[in-house]
């Protein structure tokens, strides 16, 4: 699940309880879908060796800009402009926020179709998100500035990923993985809450990755991945997020045997209409996120554990927080289920 969905549900909370305390109500155009983009490191969806391997993903996030749907850094309400009774507010943003993510992930020691492995996964997500909302209005009473700090929080388990199939295939210089998996919507949800930490709709998603390794050595590798979610009716609401798609690429370079560096991006567009009798919003204005990392990793017990450094940043979002990160991830070969 992307953690940047939490902070706008969260956004949408505090904006709801500064602005209207009876319309107490998430359900909104905030709908940026379950995937992640940019948080798995570059060669994660390579062709695999057999057995069952944890892989452990951990994202710092932190924003304080929120970028409308024109692309503006959205910076105040204009009431005024709707009614001139009702004042204008200035808005300001700090939002900050984590998630650990523990997969377990299995590939076959037999082969079929050509040499292809059978993949399986399953990802259990936790988070927690923290936000501080501060507006200023300018109160003719008074005749003077009234500013107001509103702060919020969320945490817990939110919805579980599963790849209850996949095929991965190596080649002398390129693999191919395809992979069908689902989010459950198993984390906390409610139509009128503002703790969320879950969306409340299923998805489906299809994924397909391909490398290129320029020798045979395949310290170089070029990554090209494409994501496709298709999303339910959210729980107790009739409102159906529209699909979303994903294209991510990436760069890595062993400089030894166990010293890698990477560069990789992503751009993350809704490319469906939400829909249903519940969208009070315009559905045919869509979101968008591109963000771009830099990595370093290592294998301190080569072939065994790999540790990843990452730091990310978006660009030119819709709709979306401009969000920074930080990503420390794990890969631990456990040995076993290899078949051998």
């Amino acid at each position: 699940m992307k953690l940047s969905v939490i902070v706008l549900f969260l956004l949408a909370a505090l904006l709801i309880v500064c602005i209207a305390p009876a319309l107490a109500q998430v359900v909104s155009p905030l709908q940026s879908g379950h995937y992640m983009t940019g948080i798995t490191n570059i060669r994660d969806m390579s062709y695999p060796p057999p057995g069952l391997f944890l892989m452990w993903y951990n994202v710092w996030i932190s924003s304080d800009r929120y970028i409308d749907r024109n692309g503006n850094e959205l910076t105040g309400l204009r009431l005024s402009e709707i009614d001139p009774e009702l004042p204008d507010i200035d808005l300001k943003f700090d939002v900050g926020g984590f998630a650990s993510v523990p997969t377990l992930f299995w590939a076959s020691h037999f082969t079929f179709l050509g040499g292809a492995r059978y993949l399986a996964g399953i990802s259990p997500n936790y988070m927690t998100t923290d936000g501080t909302l501060m507006t200023q209005t300018w109160d003719d009473v008074s005749d003077s500035t009234v500013t107001k700090v509103e702060t919020g929080s969320v945490s817990g388990f939110s919805d579980l990923f599963v790849v209850p199939a996949g095929l991965s295939w190596g080649f002398e210089q390129a693999d191919l993985t395809l992979l069908y998996g689902f989010y459950a919507p198993t984390g906390k949800y409610s139509t009128d809450g503002t703790d969320n930490v879950g969306l409340g709709y299923w998805t489906h998603q299809f994924q397909g990755y391909g490398y290129y390794y320029p020798s045979p050595s395949k310290a170089t590798a070029v990554m090209l991945g494409l994501t496709y979610e298709l999303n339910g009716t959210i729980k107790d609401a009739d409102v159906k997020p529209g699909s979303r798609f994903t294209l991510e690429y990436g760069l890595s370079q062993y400089l030894s045997e166990q010293l890698e560096v990477g560069v990789q991006g992503g751009h993350n567009w809704q490319v469906g209409d939400d829909s249903g009798s519940e969208v009070f919003w315009d559905p045919g204005v869509h979101d968008r996120k591109y963000m771009l990392a830099f990595s370093g990793a290592y294998w301190p017990w080569k072939d065994r554990l790999y540790v990843s450094l990452k730091y990310g940043f978006d660009y030119s979002n819709r709709q979306r927080f401009d969000n920074s990160y930080w990503m420390l991830n794990v890969i631990f070969l456990t040995n076993l289920l290899t078949g051998s």
